[in-house]
């Protein structure tokens, strides 16, 4: 009898954590409503922006609610109500394309279609290139004949990297036999090897192949090789490929924690001449910030020592406590950050200098902290309303 009470007892504990749960998500939903009819009734006397905001606002409420369906809706909303609202696209996935028509020269637009404006196929919930989607979609006998042809192809490679005057003629004129669709993979491995010679015929081959699928290895290459002959001929490959936002690595690459990967991009974004590039050059090379709190600095020696020891006694054993002393000496400072310089050395700064110089044809403009600011300052309005219009 005690087992078939105690089962009873927990099954109505369980009913009765279950039927207030129900009641809470009742309670959400219906404060939802209320919630949802009070910014309707207050819309006419807001701005599209405010009522933006409010059914915002409301989507997270929602959604911390795990009532995601009622977010999305009110996301929805807030997107109606006014179309520029970031968070509220952020929030439904959407993202930014380029569209010269549109206000500022983007629009939002859905995830999905973002990605397939990029050229860009979903195969298994990842989005892939359309030339790597042929490629996956390919039957098995065709996929059997690829790993083929990127075998001998592979060796022929190698054969070029390792042999002699006779054998590097003989190991082209074979690779010109095979056929350009099985090329790609090889050639862009090829980009790692150690032979300098090899990896500049790699750049170029994939350069005449024009496939996107090159684009990233030739840019990686344009900015870690360390021979400045082959990151030329990777990053003239990748122009030759065509993508719109080929600068954007390259600017990203700006922030790395390398010296040489950021001289490499700088050097990067005046061949590529993308004039997107001039304000993130700038950018990197002047010096900007500051204005911060006052705070106090200590340069000095500091030195420990134990100068006594406590002593007691417990249960016949003898507990030593030492004191610890401290000696100091030095100098505190009352200090305040002016600004942060970002490109450290002599040598950088010259890139970016000289990068600068190129694009801008500025050849006026000194190599000293604030010219470039100053440049920007008078002609930066001009250098994007002319990017803007191309």
């Amino acid at each position: 009898m005690t087992r078939v009470a105690n089962s009873a007892l927990a099954t109505a504990v369980l009913l009765a954590a279950s039927l207030a749960g129900v009641r809470a998500e009742q309670s959400d939903a219906s404060l939802l409503g209320e919630r949802r009819a009070a910014i309707a009734a207050k819309s006419g006397a807001l701005s599209a922006a405010d009522v933006a905001k409010e059914h915002f606002a409301l989507g997270v409420w929602a959604k911390e609610r795990n009532l995601v369906g009622e977010a999305r809706a009110e996301f929805q909303a807030a997107v109606a109500a006014d179309p520029s609202h970031e968070p509220a696209h952020a929030a439904l996935g959407d993202a930014r394309i380029a569209d010269a028509a549109a206000p500022g020269g983007t629009r939002w637009v859905p995830y999905d279609e973002a990605m397939a404006a990029k050229g860009l196929v979903r195969r298994d919930d990842v989005w892939v290139l359309r030339e790597e989607a042929a490629i996956l979609d390919q039957p098995a006998t065709e996929k059997a004949r690829r790993r083929e042809e990127h075998a001998k192809t592979e060796k022929l490679l190698r054969t070029y990297a390792s042999g002699n005057v006779a054998q590097r003629k003989f190991a082209e004129q074979a690779l010109g036999a095979v056929d350009d669709k099985y090329k790609v993979e090889p050639f862009a491995y090829a980009l790692r090897s150690a032979s300098e010679d090899l990896r500049v015929l790699a750049a170029k081959e994939l350069g005449r192949l024009g496939n996107r699928r090159a684009l990233a290895p030739l840019v990686r290459r344009a900015l870690v090789d360390p021979s400045s002959v082959v990151r030329e001929a990777a990053l003239d490959a990748a122009k030759t490929i065509g993508d719109a936002n080929l600068v954007a690595p390259f600017v990203k690459a700006l922030e790395s924690d390398s010296s040489d990967v950021r001289q490499n991009a700088a050097r990067g974004i005046a061949r590529i001449g993308d004039m997107r590039g001039v304000k993130f050059l700038i950018w990197r090379l002047e010096a900007h910030g500051g204005s911060g709190q006052r705070v106090f600095a200590f340069f000095g020696n500091q030195l420990s020592y134990i100068q006594d020891f406590d002593v007691e006694v417990a249960q016949t054993a003898f507990i030593a406590d030492p004191q610890v002393g401290v000696i100091q000496e030095g100098i505190v400072l009352d200090v305040q950050i002016h600004s942060l310089d970002r490109v450290a050395t002599w040598a950088e700064r010259e890139v970016f200098h000289g990068s600068l110089v190129h694009m801008t044809e500025a050849t006026g403009v000194k190599n000293e902290p604030g010219a470039w600011a100053a440049w920007w300052k008078e002609h930066g309005a001009d250098v994007e309303k002319r990017t803007a219009a191309k």
